[in-house]
């Protein structure tokens, strides 16, 4: 009888640990949940989404309130807990603006987010609007929230090699880099000159940033080249790659595909793929093989005739949301990812973001000069201000990140920014 008992007790220990195991699997590899709760004496609804191992996402966090029949969306990439329903209460103002912020883990994860005429705005960037919402922040706690965590801060400033920097707002694993007129500069612990030329290039119109690398042509020949050179950003090494011919200057960038660059030669009628991580350059494209385009998200071949007019990829997929805007940008995934939209106005370009979970969530972030000198890494965007860089996030705000005047003068000048 004995014997009977232990093999029973040793058949249920294992049908326990199966379950547990499965529950841890379960746990580990599930893509997360979505979960509705009332905050606040149940007066705020709220929608938490946690994406979590999902094919091409980042795990993260997306909550949405609802305050006066308006919604407020709130993207995180960090992991508050391991509980669900984190939002453990909701700080809200009600005036010529309406803001609402969420408090979880006993403090501000993100700066007030306010909504006015179908706009949304953090506080940061309307600071001095509304005399009553500045008062009403400055009476908040402190230790809850501290409207300084998303001011600039430009305290102490460095200046080395004619750039003007501030520590202070440097991302700690971001390594920036820009162009001057013999190669970049690299600011990482101090601002590094990395020459490439030895006289002087105004102009490189084949020449970009991507993921950690900057590629450019040899501009030091005339017509014609075969040289590529690479400089690695991280660790400023250059390196040179040959192209299996000679390449006209009378050639244009068509755009960058997982991380490949692609060039078509007018002159010669051909198409060249650079491999930046591989250091190669190979022919893709030519009069008899046709020219590859890219066009929302798929590939197809077009004619040289049209190659010749400049015809560059488009590389995001139609949104009819967002038809009313100059340029569309969109950075990460479909769940985790954020569209970044520019719209002409008379003194610039208003920068907006909106999260890819909901397109309507359309929030200002600051006046930039173009369309063009827009970098996007993960949640982070770049971008230039008169002579000054600048980024925003969301856990900083706007910061000026340094000054160059040289961007005054030269409209040639491009930039770019590596995770270190």
């Amino acid at each position: 009888m004995k014997k009977k008992y232990k093999i029973k007790y040793k058949t249920v220990f294992i049908i326990i640990f199966v379950i547990l195991v499965l529950f841890c699997c379960v746990r580990f590899y599930s893509k997360g949940y979505t979960v509705t709760y009332k905050v606040g004496k149940e007066k705020y609804e709220v929608t938490e989404i946690y994406t979590k191992n999902a094919s091409d996402e980042i795990n993260n966090y997306y909550i949405e309130i609802i305050s006066n029949q308006v919604a407020y969306g709130f993207q995180f990439y960090h992991r508050f807990s391991k509980k669900r329903k984190v939002v453990e209460d909701i700080i809200t103002y009600d005036g010529e603006y309406q803001c609402v912020l969420p408090i979880i883990g006993g403090k501000a994860e993100s700066d007030l987010l306010c909504y006015k005429d179908y706009r949304y705005y953090f506080y940061n960037t309307i600071i001095g609007k509304e005399s009553n919402l500045d008062k009403f922040v400055s009476e908040l706690d402190n230790k809850i929230y501290d409207k300084n965590n998303w001011i600039d801060d430009k305290e102490e400033e460095k200046k080395e090699n004619n750039i003007v920097y501030y520590p202070n707002n440097k991302v700690e694993n971001h390594v920036f880099s820009i162009t001057n007129l013999k190669g970049i500069y690299q600011l990482l612990d101090g601002v590094k000159e990395i020459s490439i030329f030895d006289k002087d290039i105004y102009q490189r119109d084949l020449s970009t940033f991507l993921s950690r690398y900057y590629v450019t042509a040899d501009y030091e020949e005339k017509q014609q080249f075969r040289n590529f050179y690479i400089i690695d950003m991280i660790n400023g090494k250059v390196e040179t790659i040959k192209a299996p011919n000679y390449i006209s200057f009378d050639s244009y960038i068509q755009g960058i595909v997982d991380n490949k660059i692609y060039i078509y030669d007018k002159d010669n009628e051909k198409q060249y793929m650079i491999n930046s991580k591989e250091k190669t350059v190979k022919e893709v494209g030519n009069n008899k093989k046709k020219i590859k385009y890219y066009e929302q998200n798929k590939w197809e071949k077009i004619t040289t005739t049209k190659a010749n007019k400049n015809l560059t990829f488009n590389l995001i997929e139609e949104e009819l949301e967002f038809q009313k805007y100059d340029e569309v940008y969109h950075v990460g995934g479909e769940v985790s990812g954020y569209y970044y939209l520019l719209e002409k106005q008379e003194t610039g370009y208003h920068l907006y973001r909106t999260p890819s979970q909901n397109k309507k969530m359309i929030t200002y972030i600051s006046t930039v000069n173009d369309t063009k000198n827009i970098y996007l890494l993960d949640d982070y965007v770049y971008f230039l201000d008169g002579q000054f860089i600048k980024y925003y996030h969301d856990t900083t705000g706007v910061r000026t990140l340094l000054e160059y005047r040289e961007l005054e003068f030269n409209k040639n000048i491009i930039f770019g920014v590596a995770k270190n």
